[in-house]
């Protein structure tokens, strides 16, 4: 995790200070430059955050707990990174900064969502082994 975070912070500062720089890859519009740097600042942060997300995906996952995974996948396009990009370009003051934060605010929901299954399914783990030990005693 540390790992992706290390190589997240560089493509974040890639992205949110020097976006014109990824963006001219694919085009030499200048304002279509501009407008995709505008975008990738909002975005940027999503290179931190999703190396997190990630990992928890590949921990539950790894442990067989698909559920999770699948209802956090859903939960977060369809009640937070959609509706927050349909949002955020309603306001009178639109722009691609602001739609381009839907996204990392879906994976910091993504991130609240798995704690609260971590330590739910720690906790109810630890109640289950204290009721196997005492039927054993």
């Amino acid at each position: 995790m540390l790992f992706g975070v290390g190589i997240g912070a560089f493509v974040f500062a890639l992205a949110f200070f020097k976006g014109e720089i990824p963006s001219a890859f694919f085009t030499d519009n200048e304002a279509y430059i501009i407008r995709s740097a505008e975008y990738l600042k909002g975005f940027s942060f999503e290179a931190i955050l999703t190396c997190v997300v990630f990992s928890f995906i590949g921990y539950f996952n790894g442990h067989g707990k698909t559920l999770p995974v699948m209802l956090q996948g859903i939960s977060a396009s369809f009640l937070v990174r959609v509706p927050l990009s349909y949002l955020f370009s309603l306001k009178p003051d639109a722009n691609l900064f602001d739609i381009g934060l839907a996204v990392p605010a879906a994976s910091v929901y993504g991130i609240v969502f798995f704690l609260i299954c971590y330590f739910a399914g720690n906790r109810n783990k630890k109640i289950a082994d204290s009721i196997n030990v005492q039927k054993r005693n």
